[in-house]
């Protein structure tokens, strides 16, 4: 049976590994490379190769299905955890936030910080995230951490991240966030030795291990829906075209639509309402280590970027001894004034702006990189439903349906995985039948 994968980003690597071997799969990727949020790149360094992926990823206590496949690419031995710190911008300094006594010295009241520890240690475990589905996060966690928490804490992370009001984010997405990621800085983070571009290439080589192919540089133009599905690509200024019998599509919903010539209404009202925020990534390479924290969180509305991480301090072998890797990003909409600036203008405003907090950071890049990614994240608002699964042979992967889980490696392979689940029991319905 054929099938066509479009999207080589792990969501679709995914479906595409799984579904090779028993079918005939064909994945199309519009890019010369591979991974989508997950790709990497080599940069020369002190007369040293280093591959360093283009935005931060870390590897969270229980994302048992990223761990599953390290194993199955053998590359156990290269996985590691280790304990690191956290901090917030707030104040125009950096605060730590990692141990009982930093906790301690953060400028809040101390009722303030009990009732904080106690709503990430007990409330953010609840289980029965279902039951606070018509609860926004500002009233959950008012309720739960406070008035104060929320303003100093909450409320800018929210926004931050999700770029709309906290009225309108629900309580279950950004509980599920928090609870992960906050048990997990209890506990340690993962990494892999060598970067995580060898888990994009596990996926790479399985799937041509299995007879599938990849075909790169193949920016689709036209999907036609019909029982036997057409798609028109180009590739070296040469149209192509590939029929399918099933297709799973791992693309932008809006992507998806733009291109293809018929579908259900109901279906289509669904995937038009998913919005999207945009993200802006600058990488640099400093010649020391000035932050000696993984993730600073920015609680300071002033500043142009919400997060940044020393990623060097978690990948031990991501930069030469005594120097680091460091992320400075945000999320946007893609309309706005970042989007629309020039790298150099990214990067000027980035370090201009990490020297308030700390003073002569500029002065330690060695190289920098700028990383723009238009879909980066679904918002998931109040009202947000998963779309279907699938669709008259269209099976859909991705982060936008992965909701109330967090948007990381593994919910974005899971998603591949699921898809490729549907695609596999419908095909056995079409054998049986025929």
């Amino acid at each position: 049976m054929r099938v066509v994968v479009i999207g080589g980003g792990l969501s679709g690597l995914a479906a595409a590994y799984r579904l090779a071997g028993k079918h005939e799969v064909t994945l199309l990727e519009e890019k010369d490379y591979l991974g989508g949020m997950a790709s990497s790149y080599s940069i020369e360094w002190d007369g040293k190769t280093y591959s360093v992926s283009k935005t931060y990823h870390h590897i969270l206590d229980g994302d048992k299905t990223t761990i599953d496949f390290i194993r199955e690419f053998g590359l156990e031995d290269k996985f590691r955890k280790k304990k690191v710190r956290q901090g917030f911008v707030f104040q125009g300094s950096v605060k730590g936030f990692s141990s009982p006594l930093e906790i301690l010295k953060f400028p809040l009241p101390l009722r303030d910080k009990l009732r904080l520890a106690k709503f990430i240690l007990f409330d953010l475990k609840r289980q029965d995230w279902d039951s606070l589905k018509d609860v926004n996060a500002k009233e959950w966690v008012t309720k739960n951490a406070g008035k104060r928490n929320f303003e100093v804490f909450f409320d800018q992370l929210i926004r931050n991240k999700f770029h709309s009001p906290p009225e309108d984010i629900s309580a279950p997405w950004l509980g599920t966030r928090f609870s992960k990621e906050s048990s997990s800085f209890l506990k340690k983070f993962g990494w892999l030795e060598g970067g995580v571009s060898q888990i994009v290439d596990g996926f790479e080589r399985g799937i041509k291990d299995k007879r599938g192919r990849i075909i790169r540089n193949a920016k689709i133009v036209k999907i036609r829906n019909k029982k036997t599905k057409e798609i028109v690509y180009v590739q070296n200024g040469k149209r192509k075209t590939i029929n399918s019998d099933v297709l799973v599509s791992a693309i932008p919903p809006k992507t998806f639509l733009r291109l293809v010539d018929r579908i259900d209404k109901d279906l289509k009202k669904k995937l038009e309402s998913i919005e999207y925020l945009s993200c802006i990534c600058l990488c640099m390479g400093l010649k020391n280590t000035l932050v000696n924290r993984y993730w600073v969180n920015v609680l300071d509305r002033d500043l142009p970027f919400s997060v940044f991480f020393n990623h060097s301090s978690l990948y031990e072998d991501s930069a030469p001894p005594g120097k680091s890797v460091m992320f400075v990003t945000t999320y946007l909409k893609s309309k706005e004034r970042q989007w629309e600036m020039s790298d150099r203008e990214i990067m000027k405003l980035y370090a201009g702006s990490m020297n308030r907090i700390i003073p002569g950071f500029s002065k330690g890049i060695e190289w920098w990189k700028v990383f723009r990614i238009e879909f980066a994240e679904a918002v998931y608002s109040m009202d947000f439903v998963n779309p279907p699964l699938s669709s008259k042979g269209v099976y859909f992967s991705g982060i936008y349906r992965i909701f109330p889980k967090i948007r990381n490696m593994a919910s974005a392979i899971e998603s591949g995985l699921e898809a490729a689940e549907g695609a596999e029991n419908e095909i056995k319905g079409m054998d049986i039948k025929d």
